[in-house]
């Protein structure tokens, strides 16, 4: 199989480059060549095409291999370079060698010079993939250096003994520390709670892999950080070369949740119903006292249409409040009846205020139901209380006018002219009934007997 070789052959005989080129027919290679007898010719020929060999003579009029070489090794230095010389000395040779040819052959021996080629084309491949080698991996290094340094989360190395060796940039702008002011220090300088860090070295040593461990550490500022930790260890043969560690400021999300369940548990003890839903009416939220006033637990209704404890489903009422909440509008107080679980009805105020998303847009519901049944049972008591009242005091008659009376037995005239007792006429006209007794005025005149002595 004819390998292809594509060579420049620096020469000023065509003879001497026939030659050449059969030679290299011979042993199998099938060339591309180009001859060149000039410094001129050669650095362009460099310059347009690369080439995987370059055969040199070593005397050409007002020209040579000492700069051919130096032409080669300035524009493509990898690829071989070998003198091919009637005429050379050993002198020359060696020098020619030290100036960086690959190998030199006589035109009287060319049988050596297709070993020769074979030999440093495969030294030359060696020599591109040790040198593709060394760029992939001084890339992986740069990479890693910049993956180290830019990295968003904080990234530091600490000794078995809790010695911090590097800190990426991240590292630092988190904590407010200077390079100097943090690395080479003792990671227990800035923890913000004593033995916080002995036991992260501990568990490291004792070969654990540390995920999302909570610790705290102080900044510059004397501010504290809550930390979400990540950390495992470099080992070489059984020896803790050092631990990597991964640091998340989780500061503000800590102070957020922290927020979220203090809201949570004044939903929860609230004596208020508050019920979360979705624009549509699915309930997504439900309290304690949600459950209490509808006798629904959480997981029977989180999901399912609030149309659920409307009666009779009527949802037309619901259609016009959640109208209203899309557009921004509250709605205060609204006074409505709403059916539990066991069927009873539940007069209900219900307050409905629009949930907004960070960007202000409308995403859902809140509504705050209170059980009012106990207050209309009230009102209608009072209000049967006040029908009565004004019932009774309609029937009450009163007396008013000029009311005749005899002066001597003290009967009333009535308005059809009968006289009658004044006990009878005024039981008659008012709500009063008489009790009958004596006075001591009439004890004494009538019974003086019985009458108590003045």
């Amino acid at each position: 199989m004819n390998v292809p070789l594509r060579v420049l052959i620096v020469e000023d005989s065509e003879d001497d480059a026939i030659v050449l080129l059969r030679q290299l027919e011979r042993a199998n290679f099938k060339p591309t060549f180009l001859q060149v007898a000039s410094r001129k010719a050669m650095e362009t020929a460099l310059r347009e095409q690369v080439w995987d060999l370059v055969i040199s003579d070593h005397l050409l009029p007002g020209f040579g291999s000492f700069e051919a070489l130096r032409l080669v090794r300035q524009i493509q230095p990898d690829i071989p370079f070998i003198v091919v010389s009637g005429v050379i000395g050993e002198e020359i040779a060696v020098a020619v060698m030290k100036g960086g040819a690959n190998d030199y052959v006589m035109k009287s021996n060319l049988a050596r010079l297709a070993p020769s080629i074979e030999r440093e084309l495969r030294d030359a491949e060696s020599r591109r993939a040790r040198k593709r080698a060394e760029e992939a991996l001084q890339r992986n290094q740069q990479e890693l250096e910049d993956f180290f340094e830019n990295a968003l989360v904080g990234l530091r190395w600490m000794g078995p003994d809790g010695l911090i060796l590097r800190a990426n940039e991240a590292e630092l702008s988190m904590l407010g520390y200077s390079r100097q002011e943090y690395v080479g220090h003792h990671i227990s300088e800035f923890e913000a709670e004593k033995g916080g860090t002995d036991e992260v070295l501990q568990r490291l040593r004792n070969g654990e892999t540390l995920q999302n461990h909570e610790m705290r550490l102080r900044c510059k500022s004397g501010a504290i950080k809550d930390i979400l930790l990540n950390a495992n260890v470099l080992w070489e043969e059984g020896r803790f070369v050092r631990s990597r560690c991964f640091s998340r400021d989780v500061t503000e999300r800590r102070a957020a949740q922290a927020v979220r369940a203090y809201l949570a548990a004044i939903v929860e003890s609230s004596e208020d119903a508050i019920i979360g839903k979705s624009l549509d009416g699915t309930i997504l939220t439900w309290n304690a006292a949600a459950e209490a006033m509808y006798g629904y637990k959480a997981e029977d209704v989180k999901g399912k249409s609030s149309s659920i404890l409307v009666p009779g489903s009527d949802t037309g009422e619901l259609t016009e409040m959640y109208a209203k909440i899309k557009s921004g509008e509250r709605i205060a107080r609204y006074e409505t009846v709403r059916v539990r679980k066991d069927g009873r009805l539940v007069h209900a105020s219900l307050s409905l205020s629009p949930i907004h998303d960070p960007s202000g847009k409308v995403i859902g519901v809140s509504s705050i139901e209170r059980d009012i049944t106990a207050r209309k049972r009230e009102e209608e008591v009072r209000l049967k209380l006040i029908e009565e009242l004004t019932d009774a005091l309609g029937s009450i008659k009163t007396l008013k006018g000029l009311l005749p009376i005899c002066a001597s037995c003290k009967k009333i005239r009535d308005d059809h002219g009968y006289w009658q007792k004044v006990e009878l006429y005024i039981s008659a006209h008012t709500g009063a009934e008489f009790t009958h007794g004596i006075c001591p005025e009439c004890m004494h005149r009538l019974y003086p007997e019985f009458a108590p002595q003045r």
